[in-house]
């Protein structure tokens, strides 16, 4: 049989070879896992984990891509906790209920933001409260403050001292008389802007007591 009436079979290309490990851990992976220690820093941990376990399995890197796995393992363990806190707070108010009643009163014990006082709500312990929430209940149980307005100043006259000014103002309307020497409470103003995040120019004004708690309201 004569070969030379068969054409030549087609080139192929040999696969391309993966380029060799240098030695060194990959870097991405390293960065994964460190943010990932730190409660996955937002997605950079992810992002690196990804792209540390694509290049270590490329270039051969075992410990890179044992790194960046564990990373990635560990962000989903503190994603599936978030997730779960959010759920259980979810459930937890809608099994309370809303946060008051039809007079528009606290309902029992509960915790609210400080944006969402009202004149007549009572704080447990003031002192104690962090961040941007507070714990309330009725005014018939045991507190330290008692929230006597609310109201917004102007933005151009939004001061400490117009903020005083203006709680001071309004303690008669509610209490019916002025705060008389020696009462066991003093005057308390708080502008939201200086104790939460948020924007605006709202005023609390409390009635705190000056040693332990009381289960009696100052309003008239």
């Amino acid at each position: 049989m004569n070969q030379q009436n068969y054409p030549a079979p087609p080139f192929v290309p040999p696969p391309p070879t993966r380029p060799p490990w240098n030695g060194k851990t990959n870097g991405f992976s390293i960065a994964a896992l460190t943010l990932s220690l730190f409660g996955c820093t937002g997605l950079l941990s992810i992002v690196f984990g990804f792209i540390g376990l694509t290049q270590s399995r490329r270039n051969g890197d075992k410990r890179g891509r044992i790194f960046a796995i564990i990373a990635l393992s560990i962000c989903a363990l503190w994603i599936t906790a978030i997730a779960t806190a959010i759920v259980v707070a979810v459930v937890r108010d809608a099994a309370d209920g809303p946060d008051r009643d039809a007079t528009g009163a606290i309902r029992g014990e509960r915790t609210i933001r400080l944006a969402d006082l009202r004149a007549g709500d009572c704080a447990k312990d003031l002192e104690d409260q962090r961040g941007s929430r507070v714990d309330v209940l009725p005014c018939t149980s045991a507190h330290s403050s008692e929230v006597f307005a609310t109201f917004e100043l102007p933005a151009a006259g939004d001061t400490q001292e117009a903020a005083e000014a203006g709680c001071e103002q309004r303690f008669a309307a509610y209490a019916g008389k002025k705060r008389p020497d020696g009462a066991p409470y003093f005057l308390f103003t708080a502008r939201l802007s200086d104790v939460t995040t948020t924007t605006g120019h709202g005023v609390l004004c409390f009635a705190h007591q000056l040693h332990g708690t009381t289960t009696t309201s100052i309003r008239k």
